[in-house]
């Protein structure tokens, strides 16, 4: 058997292992270890085999890496979602609260309050003592 005769099936294998690896799949990464481990390939076939056998494993590496990464944002998400629906409904129950202790102004109603209260004897007398107060204190 010639070297071009083991050369062939070598390069076949590697090609459809390559064109499996572009298209994601990696369940045929084995026969890239088959070629890296057949001493009858030639040595510059084995180490493009083991330079794409390195690809792979860097290429699984990322994918496992991004996969653990979106399983990390999806759990943020769902905790960010969780807290801002927990947020709403404390600001609808303080929205609520702040409701029934609104106070309204009727300036009427404080007027008509201020006669009552400056009309009585007691104010009246307060004002009395005030003044004889002040004219004491002056004097």
């Amino acid at each position: 058997m010639t070297s071009s005769d083991t050369m062939k099936p070598a390069l076949a294998s590697l090609a459809r292992t390559c064109e499996a690896i572009a298209n994601g799949r990696f369940d045929e990464v084995e026969e890239l270890y088959q070629v890296i481990t057949d001493e009858g390939v030639e040595v510059d076939i084995r180490a493009l085999a083991e330079t794409f056998s390195g690809m792979v494993v860097q290429v699984e590496a990322r994918e496992f890496h991004s996969s653990q990464l979106i399983a990390e944002l999806t759990e943020t998400k769902r905790q960010l979602e969780a807290a801002e629906a927990k947020l709403r409904k404390e600001n609808a129950e303080l929205k609520t609260r702040l409701d029934k202790f609104e106070v309204t102004y009727d300036k009427e109603q404080a007027q008509a309050e201020i006669e009552q209260v400056s009309d009585s004897d007691y104010f009246r007398s307060l004002q009395s003592r005030a003044k004889d107060l002040r004219s004491r204190y002056k004097s």
